[in-house]
């Protein structure tokens, strides 16, 4: 992991409904044009709500299901319109999905359990829901794209309903970020480099077993106490360099100690399955002065100042000054995985960042705030 500092605005509070688990129950509950709706998926999302601890009613049921029918009629609209989205847009959503899920797990038995299906199946299952999921969306955005809305509009109608008809969502955020990385001496990346080595030699040689000195000696905190393992992880999952020494092993072989912008690592080729690879690797990252800690953050601060005088946008101050390549061109903003858009779920903060004052930053500001500098790591 690297210590750094960011600088965090919260922009704008939105809502969101989650997505279906649980089981399943056969029976058609409503029809809209050739699209049905199943009891199943009414009993599915109300599970999902209940699972986050929403207060469960006879009301949630009735949102629920108001709000399926009105995904399908947006189907059912875009194909009468012939709307369709093709196939390499259905696959490359459905990758990026499967790569988030299987994520939020330690291994490909651990999802199997939890889902109760295979990855395969889980994936075959998915990409109709996606395809769907994108039709309604393409249709969606045909239907509103010219409307707009003032936020005293949006207070009017929430105001004008009674609130026990108003749905239980869950609250999204929207926020940027802004990162200054400490540099780096040669002479701590020498003794990280160095240290890793002689742990390389010691497991290669048989005298420290790799499961141990990845729990010892390993700086990736997702892997560290799990045999420094990773299970059936798709090439892009990783940076490029880590991607081209895990795809250039053979079965059993460990690598050299490498670099990456996370410091030094060696990778150890459990498994290969086509663009899928189980290892198990040990990171070390490297130390970083406190002294150049203390320099990025008087630069945060200086950057705070003139944003807060309008001498500089939030926006242009990420592009000129950001290191977090994902984001400094795009305003800074932070992308949800899961959706490939910037509306995140508040419950999912704690995913998007390994420090866990990020979500306690997050929670405790206003829209439109900035955060005072915070020293964080990253992945």
């Amino acid at each position: 992991m690297k210590k750094l500092f960011s600088l965090f605005l919260l922009t704008l509070p939105l809502l969101s409904l989650a997505q279906n688990t649980g089981k399943t129950v056969d029976r058609i509950v409503g029809v809209v044009g050739g699209q049905i709706v199943k009891e199943s998926d009414v009993e599915n999302a109300y599970q999902q709500f209940k699972g986050a601890g929403v207060p469960m009613s006879d009301s949630l049921r009735g949102v629920i299901m108001d709000q399926l029918l009105y995904k399908k009629l947006l189907i059912n609209q875009a194909k009468h319109d012939s709307i369709d989205v093709s196939e390499d847009e259905i696959n490359a959503e459905t990758d990026r999905r499967m790569r988030y899920f299987l994520s939020q797990f330690k291994s490909e038995k651990e999802f199997t359990d939890f889902y109760g299906k295979s990855v395969d199946a889980f994936k075959f299952e998915l990409h109709d829901q996606v395809r769907d999921l994108l039709l309604a969306q393409k249709m969606e955005g045909k239907i509103t794209g010219d409307i707009t809305v003032s936020p005293a509009d949006v207070a009017a109608y929430y105001n004008s309903q009674p609130p026990d008809s108003l749905p239980f969502i869950s609250s999204e955020v929207e926020v940027g970020q802004i990162v200054v990385v400490p540099p780096v001496s040669q002479e701590l990346k020498d003794y990280a480099r160095q240290t890793l080595e002689d742990v390389r030699t010691r497991v290669v040689s048989g005298k420290l077993d790799f499961c141990s000195a990845a729990a010892i000696y390993s700086d990736d905190p997702g892997s560290k106490f799990n045999c420094g393992k990773y299970e059936n992880v798709r090439r892009g999952t990783f940076v490029p360099e880590f991607d081209a020494v895990c795809f250039s092993l053979k079965e059993g072989e460990i690598s050299d100690v490498f670099e990456t912008d996370y410091g030094f690592h060696f990778v150890k080729l459990i498994s290969r399955r086509g663009e899928e690879v189980t290892i198990q690797h040990i990171l070390k990252a490297i130390p970083v002065d406190p002294d150049e800690l203390k320099k990025c953050k008087l630069k945060l601060d200086t950057i705070t100042s003139l944003i807060r005088k309008d001498s500089l946008t939030f926006c242009e101050a990420a592009a000129k000054y950001s290191a977090d390549a994902d984001s400094k061109y795009s305003c800074g903003m932070i992308v949800n995985p899961e959706t490939g858009t910037t509306k995140i779920d508040v419950e999912m903060l704690g995913q998007l960042d390994p420090d866990p004052q990020f979500p306690l930053v997050v929670n405790q500001m206003k829209v439109g705030e900035l955060s005072a500098p915070q020293p964080c790591v990253t992945r």
